[in-house]
């Protein structure tokens, strides 16, 4: 579980020799950017945290601790041993600060110009009488 929400992941996590490891896919539930060297090792990132992981089984994908990885990456981690589950908790990023006007001297008061109104369209001709034949040529075929 990250930050209370379920990440199911193909293949599944696992627990190995009493740790639980998962695949990169799971990583990138919660990291910002993940990659996988050719040896098998995990860099990932988040925010301004780089950590990496060596693989704990061989196979492809490789597996990786989780919880070593999450703790590195910020995280705070349980383990619920009746559920089998691994929780992680990142701690939420600071709002940004609302944008105030600078303070200073002021700048240019803005000029008004005067509205001028639209131009007026030109009349239209206005066209009566009896229709004029189309004058398009029709190609006439051989039958």
């Amino acid at each position: 579980m990250v930050d209370g929400s379920f990440v199911p992941s193909v293949p599944p996590a696992l627990v190995v020799a009493g740790h639980v490891a998962g695949p990169p896919r799971l990583v990138a539930a919660f990291a910002d950017r993940v990659a996988v060297d050719a040896d098998g090792t995990l860099i990932a990132r988040r925010g301004g945290a780089t950590c990496t992981a060596a693989p704990v089984t061989a196979g492809d994908p490789p597996l990786v601790l989780l919880a070593p990885l999450a703790r590195c990456l910020g995280a705070r981690v349980w383990w619920d041993p009746r559920a089998r589950t691994l929780a992680l908790s990142f701690p939420r990023a600071a709002p940004l600060p609302t944008p105030t006007p600078p303070t200073g001297t002021p700048g240019p008061v803005p000029t008004l110009l005067p509205a001028t109104p639209p131009p007026t369209a030109s009349p239209r001709p206005i066209l009566s009488g009896v229709p004029m034949p189309r004058r398009t040529a029709i190609p006439a075929l051989p039958s």
